[in-house]
């Protein structure tokens, strides 16, 4: 397994995303009421809506070509045609 460069622009975009989470989980904490609290929580399911739509789209890209693939692949072979009795009988 092979340690990522630390200085790619993934890595810097996560580290600032997750000190993002963290600044709003701490003013959550420092929230004396819900009304307080509100904004930052709805910041943050915000967030994680967009994260896992992200996620989401980019599993879907990477997966439906597969799946297609795979489907066109799997086809099953053309069957003998079964017949019965005759209405002649």
């Amino acid at each position: 397994m092979t340690t990522p460069d630390t200085s790619s622009r993934e890595v810097l975009r996560l580290v600032a995303l997750l000190r993002q989470i963290d600044q709003l989980l701490y003013k959550v904490s420092q929230s004396p009421d819900w009304e307080t609290m509100r904004p930052h929580i709805t910041a943050l399911c915000e967030g994680m809506y967009d994260r896992m739509r992200d996620e989401s789209d980019r599993i879907r890209t990477l997966m439906i070509p597969q799946i297609r693939e795979a489907y066109l692949d799997a086809s099953p072979p053309a069957q003998p045609k079964l017949t019965g009795p005759s209405d002649d009988d």
